[in-house]
């Protein structure tokens, strides 16, 4: 059983990457499992009615992502195991005890939420001339203002001057890019929200159209026509939690699997993009990439 707080749009490749997976650990739809989603759309304000209902279902497992996906899932349930394939800081958050013995009945997979300054650092060497660097960030999002403050504090070591819109529904997008051209901003930086996350292709193809670099710590924004994107593929997170499910439908404990950690980041630059929005990305930062899509 899958409940998101994102879009099914947005992030039915990633959950295609787990079914894919599932089915590559012996799992056969319909006759070992049988799988049932619910997404909240972006509104968090669902996700208890999704999680209850999840849960009234008596699902064997449930799936979730994100840090409102976990806390709605916890709430409905101390009994059905949790698995979560995308948090930042479960410890801090209280969903674990800790990450090696998570305890309860969750486990998953974590991002790291301390990547805000080395992107920032890149983005200043990957475009050495800019100075107004804008954050859009999503205020329904349980985590924003930790990402938040952390993008404040850290703009400034690396010479540029914070700018900060804010949404708290998809189709507030018109507005914030007409805010974003308002206030003069030269890049944009787009965290991984969960929301935001579901919007990598509106916003991509929105930023190419204001000619804004559009930079995250998620590299499959610059896949999807961003400028630039450092840190874990979204899909191998979820490809990583089907053996954990896998585990615990052959009868493993959550609470005694380890959070796992990222194991591999990578520095993506769209020079596609580069060459359509009038930008030129730093040598050094083109000799630094891992991919670089021509």
């Amino acid at each position: 059983m899958l409940v998101h707080p994102g879009t099914q749009l947005g992030y039915q490749e990633d959950f295609d990457a787990f079914l894919a997976t599932m089915r590559k650990l012996g799992y056969v739809d319909g006759k070992d499992v049988a799988y049932e989603a619910r997404w909240a759309e972006g509104n968090f304000a669902r996700l208890d009615a999704l999680a209850a209902e999840a849960v009234s279902l008596k699902p064997a497992l449930i799936l979730t992502a994100a840090s409102a996906g976990i806390a709605a899932c916890r709430k409905a349930t101390s009994s059905i195991p949790i698995v979560f394939a995308t948090a930042a800081n479960p410890v801090e958050q209280g969903f674990v005890a800790s990450l090696r013995r998570p305890g309860g009945n969750v486990t998953g997979l974590i991002v790291h939420s301390d990547l805000w300054q080395k992107v920032i650092e890149i983005s200043r060497e990957a475009l050495p001339k800019l100075r107004r660097l804008a954050f859009l960030t999503h205020d329904q999002d349980p985590i924003h203002k930790g990402s938040l403050e952390a993008f404040v504090k850290s703009a400034p070591r690396f010479n540029f001057e914070p700018l900060v819109v804010r949404i708290s529904r998809a189709d507030e997008l018109d507005r914030a890019f007409n805010e974003l051209a308002a206030r003069k901003a030269e890049a944009l930086y787009v965290p991984n929200l969960a929301l935001l996350v579901s919007l990598n292709n509106e916003l991509a193809a929105r930023a190419q159209k204001a000619r804004l670099p559009l930079l995250s710590g998620n590299p499959s924004l610059a896949e999807a026509g961003g400028l630039l994107g450092y840190g874990t593929q979204r899909d191998e997170n979820w490809r990583r939690a089907a053996a954990q499910v896998d585990k615990i439908l052959k009868g493993a404990n959550p609470g005694d699997i380890a959070v796992e950690q990222p194991e591999k980041f990578e520095l993506v630059v769209n020079m596609k993009t580069a060459r359509a929005i009038g930008v030129t990305v730093s040598p050094t930062t083109m000799l630094r990439a891992t991919k670089v899509i021509e």
